[in-house]
């Protein structure tokens, strides 16, 4: 382990909720079922190259559901009675936590109810659907009015809730994350983790910090939604939100959780807040240097490294939570065009393209140096089937050095070409 920053003492008087017995009992639950992947760590080079920092990514994206939240939707039905499994369950989600409570319910034969925010993502409510969840769209596009809509209905109809995030059960299946992790790699030095409720970060301190106190955790939240970092830096409670939506649609929590709360309070080193352009810039980094598909909650700790909101030491083994990467089709689409202008991963050529050989040796020369284009008139990707002519393109590339090479190979070719603005 490298020589790290000074992580929180932990107050020894205080008692976490969370106990050891429950993480492990809760791997025992998730290994039971076939549901449950064992996490993937995969090295990033780009970052560790940039930062003199090891980054390593933490991919739950590889779960059946691509988050996860299916670790604790698991074990807290799991852990059900047969009584009250006969009742159902219900929860709140914007998305995520409901295919998990889905897909964990159809399997283990027990009826799921899922109150989503009106503005959940397409994909998140068909696929909610098809793992067998009865979706319920609140009338507000905020967690908080799903969660309250659940509430109501769990009282009134005798459903079983399944906290998104504020539960024992919940939180001990996300620390399995931890568990997992840690038993392979002893030498972790940080994980950086996304808020929204705080389930994930509260279940990853829980083990971290048992297994060494000085292992460091940071969070990071959407500037939109920064209810869990003012509630941590005034440590007390705060509802908060902007306004604003956010592309980190699963982390726009108003209120932290009380248990959450109490954990992160006295095990999280700290919390950092990222823009929405910072969000998207770190989608399109992950997709074109790490070919990662991600959502924005998945993102932001990558975020938060590439706008330098956190400081990391030479060598220091930083794990980066990607929690999930279930983005909307077009928000995606976007993002990556967004993205890859700021980051300067897009250029716009005019090209001359005399006829099918010549295309054919342009699209080689794209292929050999991991680009792609798009011709800006009819918007497809260039391929063997488009036109010939004086042709826009827009150029994708994963650096700079890409599309020096592009240029020079295709000047060495006598291509016909000029950038233009």
């Amino acid at each position: 382990m490298s020589k790290t920053h000074n992580s929180k003492k932990i107050n020894k008087s205080w008692v976490n909720k969370i106990k050891l017995s429950d993480i492990f009992k809760a791997e025992r639950n998730l290994r039971s079922s076939d549901l449950v992947f064992p996490v993937v760590l995969k090295y990033c080079n780009t970052l560790s190259m940039k930062y003199g920092a090891k980054f390593y990514h933490a991919m739950e994206t590889s779960q059946q559901v691509k988050s996860f939240k299916i670790r604790g939707a698991y074990n807290a039905i799991f852990n059900l009675n047969d009584s009250q499994r006969k009742h159902g369950v219900i929860c709140a989600s914007a998305g995520n936590h409901a295919q998990g409570v889905a897909i964990s319910a159809t399997k283990l034969g027990v009826k799921s109810f899922i109150c989503m925010p009106s503005n959940a993502p397409l994909s998140k409510i068909a696929a909610t659907k098809n793992f067998g969840g009865n979706v319920i769209l609140a009338k507000e596009p905020l967690f908080d009015s799903a969660y309250k809509l659940s509430k109501e209905l769990a009282k009134s109809k005798g459903y079983v809730e399944i906290p998104p995030f504020d539960s024992v059960d919940v939180i001990a299946g996300q620390a399995t994350i931890a568990l997992e992790i840690l038993q392979k790699w002893q030498d972790v030095d940080t994980f950086v983790v996304p808020i929204g409720g705080g389930g994930l970060i509260s279940g990853i301190a829980s083990f971290a910090k048992i297994f060494n106190p000085n292992i460091r955790i940071i969070g990071v939240q959407s500037e939109h939604f920064p209810a869990m970092k003012m509630s941590f830096k005034k440590n007390k409670i705060i509802s908060y939100n902007t306004g604003l939506p956010t592309l980190a649609d699963g982390c726009a929590v108003k209120t932290p959780g009380n248990i959450t709360f109490d954990i992160i309070s006295h095990l999280v080193d700290d919390i950092v807040t990222v823009t929405e352009k910072e969000i998207i810039d770190a989608i399109a980094t992950l997709s074109f240097s790490g070919k990662i598909v991600v959502e924005g909650a998945g993102a932001m700790p990558t975020a938060a490294v590439l706008s330098n909101k956190v400081k990391f030491r030479k060598n220091e083994k930083v794990v980066l939570m990607v929690s999930g990467g279930n983005i909307d089709p077009i928000k995606y689409i976007c993002s990556l065009l967004s993205g890859a202008e700021s980051l300067h991963m897009k250029s716009r050529i005019k090209i001359k393209i005399e006829d099918a050989k010549r295309l054919s040796l342009f699209n080689t020369i794209l292929a050999k140096n991991n680009s792609s284009a798009i011709d800006l008139i009819s918007e497809k990707i260039v391929s063997s089937n488009s036109k010939f002519g004086e042709l826009f393109l827009a150029l994708f590339y994963p650096d700079k050095n890409n599309i020096e090479s592009v240029k020079s190979q295709l000047a060495k070719n006598k291509f016909n070409f000029s950038l233009i603005k």
